[in-house]
């Protein structure tokens, strides 16, 4: 026996899809957006135990800043392949900068005995993430250390470590803007615009001290408290282009 469906019934069941959809589909692109600002999150946590082993062998110093001009990262020939042996970890998948061939070596000039295709520490570029090596809570202290640097004043002495007053890794935390998770170490890089922004909404995953991690919402408007989360912070760090090997993609 055939059951025959009025063309009100066929309204009736589209609008109903129709609803659903308008449901069901924002809830899932929220939750592909959650899994990938996790997959980002994942980075920062595990790059937090690189910095722990480090320090452990280190006299309680983290890595160099990378001797690179505008790398706002680690040296990571400091850590690689001792405690990093991916280098895709330092890749924000949910990035738009992020590629099939980043960080790899697309010549081998510079670099004898390695080979075109592979990645390379020295490709490794703070497009996707934000390290400073110094101890920082605040936009007026950060503005001080890019100046010092714009202004060719962030010198590397022979032990590897930066020469400035900015004391490195203390153990005191911080409460202003996040509790007590600690000193902001390193975070997803705020860019100045917004397509830039490796998560939406716009927002940045902060390393804590303490190895903790935590999303913060950005926008323009955040205070020095919302540090490193701020519109200063993506007019400079996340403003600079670094400067890699020729070799580098």
């Amino acid at each position: 026996m055939r059951v025959r469906v009025s063309w009100k019934e066929w309204v009736a069941i589209l609008a109903l899809l129709g609803v659903a959809a308008v449901i069901i589909l924002p809830a899932l692109s929220r939750a592909r957006e959650s899994a990938r600002r996790a997959s980002c999150a994942n980075n920062l946590k595990q790059l937090g135990l690189v910095f722990k082993m480090f320090a452990n062998e280190h006299k309680g110093l983290f890595p160099p800043l990378s001797p690179n001009p505008g790398n706002w990262i680690m040296d990571v020939n400091t850590v690689f392949p001792e405690y990093v042996s991916d280098l895709h970890i330092f890749i924000c998948p949910d990035s738009p900068f992020a590629y099939d061939d980043t960080f790899t070596l697309r010549r081998t000039f510079d670099h004898p005995g390695a080979n075109a295709g592979d990645m390379h520490p020295d490709c490794v570029s703070s497009l996707f993430y934000t390290y400073t090596g110094y101890t920082l809570l605040s936009d007026e202290q950060a503005l001080a250390l890019y100046e010092a640097f714009e202004q060719g004043c962030g010198e590397f002495d022979q032990a590897g470590n930066v020469d400035a007053a900015v004391p490195v890794w203390p153990g005191s935390g911080r409460t202003n803007g996040y509790g007590p998770e600690g000193i902001p170490v390193m975070w997803d890089r705020i860019p100045p615009t917004d397509p830039e922004f490796s998560h939406t909404p716009c927002g940045a995953n902060i390393l804590h001290h303490n190895g903790s991690v935590q999303f913060v919402p950005y926008s323009p408007y955040n205070t020095s408290n919302n540090f490193p989360v701020t519109r200063l912070t993506a007019l400079t760090f996340g403003s600079s282009i670094p400067t890699l090997s020729g070799d580098c993609y």
